[in-house]
């Protein structure tokens, strides 16, 4: 293909992936900013070659809720940087494909953005699916960038897969620290029967807490599909449970803890990351949490996260952007932008945008990132070992950031400093 066609047929897309913008997401006009009338988030004023990046993300199957609430991040993210310049005046595109939350739809989704040459990076949101990708993804020449991930099989392992937020690993431990932190003595592990790594996850867990001095009981599954959670709930109060940590998503965790306080509960809940949605939560009444975000803290006092909350309220008003998930996805992707407007490559493709990327060295994004972060070609992403860690408790107007014992792993103050754990 001639680069004169190429452009042609990247200018014709942009303009019919506007187009249905308009109708998937807003009506255009409606996006515009009384007082200035300009901010349409359309980016037509922008003349830079466009970017197109496609997003494999879980828009079904039972965790679905990461890959929908990515996605309004994503096209919030868009809007709000195509209406304030571009990616260094180059507007940007989102081709959002269920993965179905399965290997074989997740696979397939990817190796579609993979043989398209239209498409210059791949977003990838899919916690069942992710750590059986890293064979396929392994020494392709196509960038692809973390939506909230988690599993080290992939993000630490495979180079050109760029991680900022932290794994799997990391998450055990905070899952129990978190316990500690809040006073508890005796820890259980509520794990998603879906997915097999809930389970697997448990067990670490369990073990990592007899180390540190907690009591324990043995992993229990609970099913999305479930009619009630009755027995379980029961026998954590008779053993005396008081943190339970739940390894589910938001949705069946929610009818968790209801069934739970229903039947006398009065502990805390460990929650982390796409497993706490403070909406989701707000709604149980009684409800006591606490637990670690690998993305910022949404509720910080900094000009960077209200930048990120009035985008969410203005483009995607339908998203719960109210947690970890959807922050570390706008992390992820304020990030591809530093990089880009750092190296400013003479044109947009695959080969260009892993150059960008390489050009991250110690970036904490001014403490968006929870520690300094750094990708070097031909090698995975570093695990990371930091988060932030705060309580909340149903009711409350926003969680409370719980203290940073030491420095802070990014060299922030106040609600952005963050707590690293290792890895």
């Amino acid at each position: 293909m001639s680069p004169g066609t190429h452009a042609h047929q990247r200018a014709t897309r942009l303009v019919a992936v506007a187009a249905a913008a308009c109708l998937a997401l807003t009506a255009c006009g409606d996006d515009s900013d009384a007082s200035s009338g300009t901010d349409s988030g359309s980016g037509a004023n922008l003349t830079g070659e466009p970017i197109k990046i496609g997003y494999a993300a879980s828009q079904s199957g039972p965790q679905a809720s990461n890959g929908l609430n990515g996605a309004g991040v994503a096209q919030a993210w868009a809007k709000h940087t195509n209406a304030n310049g571009g990616v260094d005046g180059h507007p940007v595109e989102f081709e959002i494909v269920d993965t179905k939350n399965t290997v074989p739809g997740a696979t397939s989704v990817v190796q579609n953005f993979l043989d398209d040459d239209e498409i210059d990076a791949i977003l990838l949101t899919d916690l069942v699916a992710e750590g059986a990708m890293g064979k396929m993804l392994t020494d392709v020449d196509t960038p692809i960038l973390s939506g909230g991930g988690s599993s080290d099989l992939l993000w630490s392992t495979v180079p050109g897969a760029f991680q900022p937020v932290s794994g799997s690993n990391y998450t055990v431990k905070a899952y129990v620290q978190v316990a500690k932190a809040v006073g508890g003595s005796r820890f259980a592990w509520a794990a998603c029967a879906e997915v097999a790594v809930c389970q697997e996850n448990g067990g670490k867990a369990i073990a990592y807490a007899k180390e540190v001095g907690l009591q324990t009981e043995n992993v229990q599954l609970f099913s999305a599909s479930a009619a009630n959670y009755t027995a379980e709930c029961l026998s954590y109060v008779g053993k005396g449970v008081d943190v339970i940590a739940m390894n589910i998503g938001i949705a069946t965790g929610a009818r968790v803890m209801a069934d739970c306080l229903q039947q006398g509960y009065q502990g805390k809940w460990s929650m982390m990351n796409s497993g706490f949605d403070q909406a989701k939560v707000a709604e149980v009444s009684g409800a006591q949490t606490a637990g670690s975000t690998q993305g910022f803290p949404w509720w910080a006092d900094d000009p960077k996260v209200e930048t990120y909350r009035q985008a969410m309220k203005k483009y995607s008003p339908d998203t719960q952007w109210q947690g970890g998930n959807t922050t570390s996805v706008w992390a992820t992707l304020e990030l591809f932008k530093k990089a880009m407007e750092t190296a400013k490559p003479a044109t947009i493709d695959r080969a260009s945008i892993l150059t960008a990327m390489y050009t991250v060295k110690d970036e904490t994004l001014g403490g968006l990132l929870p520690e300094p972060v750094t990708f070097t070609e031909g090698q995975p992403s570093k695990a990371v070992g930091c988060s932030w860690l705060f309580s909340y408790n149903a009711g409350d107007e926003n969680p409370k950031s719980l203290p940073v014992e030491g420095t802070a792993g990014n060299a922030a103050s106040g609600d952005l400093a963050s707590t690293c754990i290792g890895y």
